[in-house]
């Protein structure tokens, strides 16, 4: 098999693209077409699907293209270094992730690295939807979450644990929260998540509570609960590293000390593995360290 044919192939794959991969192969387009008709021609076996407006694979070339894209990108850093060290530290690397994780830790992480690495550029895409990695063309993606099972790799970063805030004037006016189910009486401030609209999950060291709460205000983003409490709307339950700051500031206070949500898994996960790549393997590393490091804070 001509591995220019499987490489040309993971180049459209990567890219979504004929046009694309032709720019970025600085070939012609009706060669990147010819070179995918004839590697299935010569494998006997139907890779991708094509219509006038997207490329889709085949349960046969999503298996080919899992196999190939590790040891192409291995083969292109081999080639790069030839040239220089510096070379490999370059490209795009497309990342996704959810809003509060990407704007509160990732953003400042890549800020970071960008600056010591000015070849290597990112595009940052932040949602809780689950994207299709390897059809949207991303390189890494944060999830939070229980991981539904598939071929990509995923390492386990820590665990986000939320807990109940509010300011400390609202706390002062509204009647004294001794235990778990007062928080039922007070105004809630809540994911409009099913998981959590109408009910919190919270714990300590030796008990746990199921709570029916009545939301005065719910919303899709933590960041806008988190400022709603702050200006006294009411107690949000939020995850610890968005609110650690204005705790410390003294904006807001733990409603209910030592009690939390139970742990919700972040992982990040990639289509390939990671060392296949030398500036992959570099931002995963980082957003790793970085990511772990905010979960764990105390």
């Amino acid at each position: 098999m001509d591995l220019q044919l499987t490489r040309i192939f993971v180049k459209v794959v990567q890219n979504s693209s004929f046009s694309k991969a032709a720019e970025l192969l600085k070939i012609p387009k009706s060669t990147v077409s010819k070179a995918v008709t004839a590697l299935e021609n010569n494998t006997g076996t139907k890779l991708l699907l094509r219509t006038t407006r997207s490329l889709t694979l085949t349960p046969a070339g999503k298996a080919f293209y899992d196999s190939c894209v590790g040891p192409i990108q291995t083969l292109e850093d081999a080639q790069r270094s030839l040239h220089g060290q510096d070379s490999i530290v370059s490209g795009l690397i497309r990342i996704t992730a959810p809003e509060d994780l990407g704007s509160q830790v990732i953003a400042p992480t890549i800020a970071r690295l960008g600056q010591t690495h000015p070849a290597l550029n990112f595009e940052l895409v932040y949602t809780d939807e689950v994207l299709d990695l390897v059809k949207e063309g991303f390189d890494l993606a944060v999830r939070i979450g229980k991981l539904t099972e598939s071929s990509l790799k995923a390492k386990k970063i820590g665990e986000i644990v939320l807990v109940p805030v509010a300011s400390p004037t609202y706390l002062r006016k509204k009647e004294k929260i001794r235990g778990p189910k007062d928080l039922e009486n007070h105004d809630c401030l809540t994911l409009n998540d099913p998981n959590l609209i109408s009910k919190w999950s919270l714990k300590n060291e030796s008990k746990t509570a199921l709570l029916k709460i009545k939301p005065r205000i719910s919303s899709n983003q933590m960041t806008s609960l988190l400022n709603m409490a702050i200006a006294g709307g009411g107690i949000a339950l939020v995850p610890k590293f968005i609110c650690r700051q204005a705790i410390e500031d003294g904006a807001l206070a733990y409603a209910l000390p030592g009690w939390s949500s139970p742990g919700l898994p972040v992982h990040l996960v990639s289509p390939l593995s990671v060392s296949s790549s030398v500036k992959l393997k570099m931002t995963a590393e980082l957003l790793f360290t970085e990511i772990r490091g905010a979960l764990n804070s105390k």
